[in-house]
């Protein structure tokens, strides 16, 4: 399952956010030629205030623990963004942090 580190900074109204997953993502493939089991991620969203602000769908495809920046408007410090995640077998993780 995906451990994450989250950061979000907001300066002159737009929130800067990094967030890093830390899991294999071996696809069927990769996990057969290394001796690991399949684990990746398939979906990742985030959330301010129950609004979407960053939405996507994966696949074993991506780099080992990747990591995520985007920016968005519409959030103040103090808020939380709350990320949730989806691997391939279903197990859901959240993940929360304040804006600073």
């Amino acid at each position: 399952m995906a451990k994450m580190k989250i950061k979000a900074k907001e300066k002159k109204g737009v929130v800067k956010v990094k967030a890093m997953f830390t899991n294999l993502m071996a696809d069927r493939e990769q996990a057969k030629k290394t001796g690991v089991k399949t684990e990746f991620i398939k979906y990742i969203v985030a959330t301010v205030n129950d609004k979407v602000v960053y939405e996507v769908t994966t696949s074993g495809f991506m780099s080992e623990n990747p990591l995520v920046k985007f920016k968005f408007k519409g959030a103040k410090k103090g808020d939380k963004i709350i990320f949730t995640t989806i691997d391939n077998e279903g197990k859901k993780q959240t993940g929360k942090k304040k804006i600073k």
